[in-house]
């Protein structure tokens, strides 16, 4: 009899057990089911707002000024904003389900303005994040970034004002600009940007782009109100050569060392993602075939070469590659010439770009 209820509440245990352990695996499937449906819904969103941000045309900037009574009110940027622009300002942010009360509006807001958006640009990072106010008729929605999207607008339109009153005649069929906003402001009722612009110049042949010319620069542009109360571009002052740079740079500075100190940085390195990102939009604006490639499918690199992925000149985020016979033949003549080197291409890997370069250093 003993035995009996012994093996009957033994059975009785391994049913108990089974249905835990059915009871668990229930579970987790109804955990994975939901993250999956949050996920698929997370996608859909996003799929959403980046399907809205390419069909949003025609975008106007608007800045916050005081008027002549001292009273906060927006007047448009006049420039050329484009399309594409408006893309590479959102396209990497994410439109989240926070609903906040619309903020009030201060000096100096940027306003991202179109038939079916009104986004105020945050220039104001909480915990890594910038969070951009969408303003929507019966609610404000926030929409996240990593990036200073201000800026980011600012630094377009800035560039593309560089294009429109370019005097140089530079040789390279693809011009590219890359704007680091270095600050704005207002001064006698005018719009003042202090910038350092880079600026390259590429040739293209078979697949490969090769820089051909360009500059460094440091500018103050200078935009007044019309007639029509909006900003418009008046004049571009540039630091001046030789002995009056410096001082040149500090008056355009007015005499701030943390603005002096800004132009002053050294950005080699450091804007090459934008500038890039600039020739690749330039690429694709005229149209150009064949000029984005996969790391092993590079013309005229797909064997028989070296990766270089670190050194004391290379770019995070990009691959040096050479010929395996050029780098061991310079490799073989260090200490014996004077520079030693070979000719190679630099592999930008966001956007498949390969630009001809030199390698002089080896492992």
């Amino acid at each position: 009899m003993k035995k009996l209820k012994l093996i009957v509440l033994f059975l009785v245990g391994i049913l108990l057990l089974t249905g835990c352990s059915k009871n668990e695996e229930n579970l987790k499937k109804k955990e994975e089911e939901a993250q999956k449906t949050e996920e698929a819904e997370k996608y859909q969103k996003d799929l959403s707002f980046t399907e809205d941000l390419a069909r949003d045309k025609d975008s106007k900037l608007y800045i916050y000024r005081n008027d002549e009574n001292e009273k906060i009110e927006s007047a448009k940027i006049i420039g050329n904003f484009n399309d594409s622009d408006y893309w590479r300002i959102f396209k990497d942010a994410e439109l989240t389900d926070e609903s906040v009360k619309k903020s009030e509006n201060i000096l100096g807001d940027l306003i991202v303005s179109n038939s079916s958006r009104e986004i105020k640009l945050s220039n104001k990072k909480v915990d890594g994040i910038y969070k951009n106010e969408e303003t929507k008729k019966i609610k404000t929605q926030i929409i996240e970034s990593k990036d200073n999207l201000r800026d980011k607008a600012l630094s377009l339109l800035i560039s593309n004002q560089m294009r429109e009153i370019e005097t140089m005649k530079n040789p390279g069929d693809y011009k590219t600009y890359y704007t680091y906003l270095v600050k704005d402001f207002f001064e006698d009722g005018k719009l003042i940007f202090l910038a350092s612009i880079k600026n390259s110049n590429f040739s293209f042949k078979d697949g490969i782009f090769k820089e051909e010319s360009g500059y460094v620069l440091p500018v103050e542009l200078q935009y007044v109100l019309n007639e029509d109360k909006n900003f418009a571009f008046d004049k571009k002052i540039e630091a001046e050569d030789g002995a009056n740079y410096g001082p040149s740079l500090k008056k355009m500075a007015r005499d701030d060392q943390d603005t002096f100190d800004a132009f002053l940085d050294d950005r080699s390195g450091k804007d090459y993602d934008k500038l890039m990102e600039d020739l690749f939009y330039v690429a694709e604006e005229k149209d150009l075939d064949n000029f984005t490639h996969s790391l092993e499918d590079i013309p005229g690199y797909e064997d028989d070469v070296v990766y270089i992925k670190e050194g004391p000149n290379h770019i995070s985020g990009t691959v040096e590659i050479a010929k395996k016979k050029d780098y061991e033949e310079a490799k073989k003549s260090v200490g014996k010439v004077n520079w030693s080197y070979c000719e190679g291409i630099v592999y930008h890997e966001k956007t498949g770009i390969a630009v001809k370069t030199v390698i002089d250093y080896f492992e």
